[in-house]
């Protein structure tokens, strides 16, 4: 009997089952493997401000340590050890990548330039030359206030950028 005949109504073969049912498989097997990966597996909260004045911006004290994203804004807020940054979203070295944060290993990747970078911004590897771009910033009550309007850079404004941390208690 041909297939022609069969009209969608005849069994399937077994070599066609079996491939079939394998390469199902291996997609779902490849599928769990990304999304297994950090970049497909961040815990990143998203914030935005709670009030904003031209290029300040005032956000809610982190409550605990980690990093949230003002994507809007490009703006990162971390909170590591009793100490608050805020630094620029995108990659110093080439700013139209945007920076992911690594809960587990508490650093930032940027995933285009394979530069890993410590929870406060210093360069650990990778293709930069510098660390994160920082934003001034100071404490307020329950809030902090961050001037983005310039960029503090590690190499060109070292002071500016060794200072823009808070240490809460």
């Amino acid at each position: 009997m041909s297939n022609a005949s069969c009209a969608g109504q005849c069994p399937v073969g077994r070599a066609y089952f079996l491939r079939s049912t394998a390469l199902a498989a291996l997609a779902g097997i490849a599928g769990a493997g990304l999304l297994a990966d950090p970049a497909f597996a961040q815990a990143i909260d998203s914030i935005a401000p709670t009030k904003s004045q031209g290029k300040l911006l005032t956000y809610a004290l982190p409550a605990k340590d980690g990093a949230s994203i003002d994507a809007d804004s490009r703006v990162i807020v971390a909170r590591i050890k009793n100490a608050v940054y805020a630094f620029s979203i995108s990659c110093p070295h080439r700013s139209l990548t945007r920076l992911e944060w690594l809960p587990d290993s508490k650093e930032f990747r940027c995933p285009k330039h394979d530069a890993h970078f410590q929870s406060d911004g210093e360069l650990i590897e990778g293709r930069p030359d510098r660390g994160m771009d920082r934003f001034a910033l100071r404490h307020a009550g329950q809030s902090i206030v961050v001037d983005t309007s310039a960029v503090l850079q590690q190499d060109t404004t070292h002071d500016a950028w060794s200072h823009a941390v808070i240490t809460v208690g």
